[in-house]
């Protein structure tokens, strides 16, 4: 068979089989009230009308604005929430038919129309702009409760200087329950994230451990915009197992947009927890203890000329960093000889150019939903002072990345170089590259897939000797599944992974499967390529079925050929997610060190 871009709309059929055998189950439910409610119970009835399935062309998406809307005065501004069940934002006239489907609607609480309202960036009485009806429609499509949003101009009749605006919403289900249970652990967890339709988010989590019959506790709170601010509030609160335990308040206006000048925020944590010592072969735990506070603020300029059309999308971003940790308990001097763990304070300031763009695309980390994909570039001088163990010290670094959408897919990089100064020498120096690439939807008979590829290394220079200032495949871009006991001061990680979307079904079902196979290397003095290659298999499937009222659930399995310390040919189910690849955005912001993970 022959592998081909992205081709023309094609109708995908449900096999015979598959309608007949839910058919005859749907015929035989209306012999008696029990069936029939058990058959509306489990079943979609409106499945067994043919469906067709349009790959998302983005080039011929419909302008939102024409030449004769733009600028006119916004008099009414009309916002619709939908449940999320059985509604669509561009079809005003599918409602939902089945009982389970308006109960399910009737229990849920759709997002208020000031939540809608707080998300704008325009507002009654304003000159219509399609800058900022499209990114007011990405920024509300990139709420966690909303699945769904169209914003549209509408022509007032007879009127020449005035238009409406009018806004659907189609709300996702926000009540998520989660859990997991092995033979030494259990955990519950429960999420709202559209607490009363304000889209706040609340969570609660309880794990506990049979062995020891100890109870961990975790809660979490965040509301994600104050009052058309964009002010995100995060309360975290966790009584963790060996009695560690962590507070944090954060409040945090970001960068959200491109057209945002101020950006700041302050962060206060209070922290006890169990580190895992290596000593003498062995491992030793010893409680840690510190207290966190943090402030940064930002501001961002346009630098070209009005007559630039680039102008709206690129900012010189300023921004500065102050924050200080105080421990008031700390290991052992034998466990941590270089004194790691002591108190510091650190001002960071940060000057850089950043511009932002999006497009948008369909089954990229989600089937058959409007995605925003962000793309770029940006460059940033980091110059930092730091104060720990009755030492001053300086900082510089600098951070360089790029991405764009091209014939052959779309592909972003970036590279990050930092180090401290003592006494003219350098010290704790890291330098990181990424890359991050997946192909154009692909066809392959009526098969649709994507190829994602993920490639990333880092190397440090004259670290701490402390455990905590090493690298391990346990961190981000790493190997899920791995422990921290193996470290080391140069790694690399490669990630291949291959997302399909079958077009047809198997008995009402419709697979999404993918394979992921992700490598690593851990290194110290020895060179990182002749290390030791530690390798991971994955396999799993997004499973959708049209007749089932709860539709989509994931399932994976991995394969380990070996993991330090716990043996080899290692199975692990349901240990990867398909959306581990995320991708850069392309926005500077609070200024920090170079992470060193």
């Amino acid at each position: 068979m022959v592998i081909s871009w992205k081709g023309n709309a094609q109708t995908i059929e449900k096999e015979g089989d598959s309608i007949s055998i839910y058919q005859n189950i749907n015929d035989f439910s209306k012999r008696n009230k029990f069936s029939r409610f058990v058959y509306k119970l489990l079943f979609r009835e409106s499945a067994l009308q043919p469906v067709s399935l349009t790959p998302f062309d983005p080039k011929k998406k419909e302008k939102v604005i024409t030449k004769t809307q733009e600028g006119k005065i916004i008099r009414n501004i009309i916002i619709e929430t939908l449940d999320p069940f059985g509604y669509s934002v561009t079809n005003e006239k599918k409602v939902p038919k089945k009982k389970l489907e308006n109960f399910g609607n009737a229990v849920h609480l759709k997002t208020k129309e000031i939540t809608i309202r707080n998300l704008m960036l325009f507002k009654k009485n304003d000159k219509l702009d399609a800058k900022l009806l499209l990114e007011s429609e990405r920024l509300i499509r990139s709420q966690r409760y909303v699945r769904e949003v169209t914003i549209v101009p509408v022509d007032i009749p007879n009127s020449k200087d005035s238009i409406d605006v009018k806004i659907r919403v189609l709300d996702s289900w926000t009540l998520i329950p989660t859990g997991s249970l092995s033979s030494s652990e259990s955990s519950v967890k429960l999420t709202e994230r559209n607490i009363f339709g304000f889209g706040h988010q609340i969570s609660g989590n309880i794990k506990n451990r049979f062995d020891t019959k100890e109870r961990a506790v975790y809660a979490q709170y965040s509301i994600n915009n104050i009052k058309n601010t964009y002010i995100r509030l995060d309360l975290d609160y966790a009584n963790d197992f060996n009695n560690d335990s962590k507070r944090s308040i954060n409040i945090n206006r970001p960068f959200y947009s491109v057209i945002a000048k101020n950006a700041g925020g302050f962060y206060f944590e209070n922290r006890l927890l169990t580190e895992q010592f290596p000593y003498d072969d062995n491992i030793r735990a010893e409680k840690i203890a510190y207290n966190f506070q943090e402030y940064w603020y930002g501001r961002a300029f346009k630098i070209s000329r009005k007559s630039n059309p680039e102008r709206h999308f690129t900012n010189l971003i300023l921004g500065i960093t102050y924050n200080q940790k105080d421990f008031s308990k700390t290991p052992e001097l034998y466990l941590d000889p270089t004194f790691y763990f002591s108190n510091e304070k650190n001002w960071i300031g940060m000057i850089g150019v950043s511009r932002q763009k999006f497009y948008q695309d369909k089954f990229v980390f989600n089937y058959n939903i409007i995605e925003d994909i962000p793309y770029g570039e940006n460059i940033a001088l980091i110059v930092g002072h730091q104060e720990k163990n009755s030492n001053s010290r300086m900082y510089t670094g600098v951070s360089v990345s790029y991405g764009k959408k091209c014939e052959f897919g779309y592909a972003s990089g970036f590279a990050e170089w930092g180090s401290f100064y003592d006494a003219g020498f350098t010290e704790q120096t890291t330098f990181k590259l990424g890359f991050n690439y997946f192909s154009p939807l692909m066809t392959w008979g009526k098969w649709h897939f994507r190829q994602f590829v993920k490639p990333t290394y880092v190397w440090g220079n004259n670290r701490d000797e402390s455990f905590k200032d090493r690298l391990s495949l346990l961190e981000s871009d790493g190997l899920p599944g791995f422990n921290n006991r193996l470290n080391g001061t140069q790694k690399w990680t490669l990630s291949f992974q291959t997302q399909s979307y079958i077009p047809g079904s198997w008995y009402g079902f419709r697979f999404s499967p993918y394979f992921n196979m992700t490598l690593g290397s851990l290194a110290n003095e020895k060179a990182l390529f002749s290390s030791k290659v530690y390798s991971k298999f994955s396999i799993g499937a997004l499973i959708n079925n049209d007749f089932l009222v709860f539709n989509s659930f994931q399932i994976s399995f991995s394969y380990y050929p070996t993991i330090p310390f716990e043996g080899d040919g290692i199975n692990k189910f349901n240990s990867f997610e398909n959306t581990n690849l995320s991708l850069y955005d392309f926005q500077l912001s609070k200024p920090a060190y170079i992470r060193y993970e």
